[in-house]
């Protein structure tokens, strides 16, 4: 008798220490209201929290989320906390800062402390080597002290003497985001983030664009490489 109630208060135990570590998927959040985000993730046994709330995109609509973390599709232990961003309610208008004749080293820094994006990047041939010509947004021609929305991508028309491609793509798959910027940045190169979590340390580049050229001269330097970030299995199962 005694043996049968310390099995049973075992087992009692046991249950009641696994049923913490019961994992739930992560549901996709992304243009929900906070008030139904937070409900679609009690649905799940998940908790929610606003991270951030001041920035605004015009991709989902106001006072919705933006982000999340852990990503939608990831796997948490029931109880766990997901991280939110929360698009503004309203828009910011930015002041569009001095960029023609400034190197693109310095447009990049004065666009993104502004909180404005690096859109695409073309080199056209001329004298001014690595200098911005012309600074535009979907496809309309920016001056000085336009006023574009936070967020905005902004496509820039740089200078370039040789036009013959001086540099070669490395191969980054597989890599974790910090070390394929580093790689990258080492080659001459930038690297551009397209999908996945940059922070998650269990994802990794499982596609990148354009291809490795294997020592092969294909692009010029600071060309950006694209890079899209997923979990290994993605990037065991192309091999």
């Amino acid at each position: 008798m005694f043996y049968t109630i310390l099995a049973l208060s075992a087992n009692w135990i046991l249950k009641g220490i696994t049923s913490h570590s019961e994992v739930a998927v992560v549901p996709d959040l992304s243009g929900l209201t906070l008030d139904a985000a937070l409900k679609k993730l009690h649905d799940h046994n998940l908790e929610g929290e606003v991270l951030d709330s001041s920035s605004f995109t015009t991709e989902v609509a106001p006072e919705s989320v933006v982000e999340q973390y852990p990503i939608a599709g990831s796997k948490a232990k029931e109880g766990r906390v997901i991280m939110l961003t929360i698009n503004k309610k309203r828009d910011v208008k930015i002041s569009l800062p001095k960029l023609v004749e400034r190197t693109l080293q310095r447009a990049e820094l004065d666009l993104t402390s502004r909180g404005l994006r690096i859109g695409n990047i073309r080199y056209v041939p001329d004298l001014a080597e690595g200098l911005v010509l012309e600074v535009r947004s979907g496809g309309q021609l920016l001056p000085e002290g336009s006023k574009v929305r936070k967020g905005t991508a902004v496509d820039l028309v740089v200078g370039k003497r040789s036009m013959a491609p001086t540099h070669a793509v490395p191969n980054i798959l597989g890599m974790r985001f910090g070390e394929a910027r580093a790689i990258l940045q080492l080659s001459g190169l930038r690297i551009q983030w397209m999908e996945g979590d940059t922070l998650d340390p269990y994802l990794v580049v499982y596609k990148q664009t354009p291809d490795f050229s294997d020592g092969i001269f294909v692009t010029q330097e600071n060309a950006q490489i694209s890079v899209w970030l997923g979990d290994d299995y993605l990037f065991q199962d192309e091999e």
